[in-house]
Formats: C-alpha cells, sequence, structure tokens
C-alpha cells in the first residue's frame, strides 16, 4: 500500500506539470479505462409523455431513474 501510495504522488506530481487541456485528455483515457462497455446515448423523459389521468411527477422519475448494478 505504501509503495502505491508513492507511485500516485509522483503522478500527481507529473500531472500538475500538464497544461490544462493535457489534463482532460488524461481524465478521458483514464476514464475511458473505468467504463468496460460502450455508453449508449439515452434521451430524458419528458414530462407528461407516458401521462394517464395525471402528469408525471418527481417522484415518477426518481422512480424510473436507473443505477448501475454493482458485480460482487
Amino acid at each position: 500500500m505504501v509503495a502505491d501510495t508513492d507511485v500516485l504522488d509522483d503522478i500527481l506530481k507529473q500531472v500538475n506539470q500538464l497544461s490544462p487541456d493535457s489534463r482532460l485528455r488524461l481524465i478521458q483515457r483514464v476514464t475511458a479505462t473505468l467504463i468496460p462497455y460502450p455508453v449508449q446515448d439515452s434521451k430524458p423523459l419528458q414530462f407528461g409523455k407516458y401521462k394517464g389521468n395525471r402528469m408525471s411527477s418527481l417522484e415518477d422519475f426518481a422512480i424510473a431513474e436507473w443505477h448501475r448494478m454493482e458485480k460482487d
């Protein structure tokens, strides 16, 4: 664990020397390694689109919100 901390400290020192544009590219590349599958573009739900007798509420959206399931 101490070795990991030392390595991270060295990396952070190097990152601090990068330009803001290079830091953003680094973030993009690191993020790409954390997402194991391509993310599909999604369209936000629209209030009232699937209405019955009433308009959709914020509670309806909270219930329908997708949450990634962590694998054990």
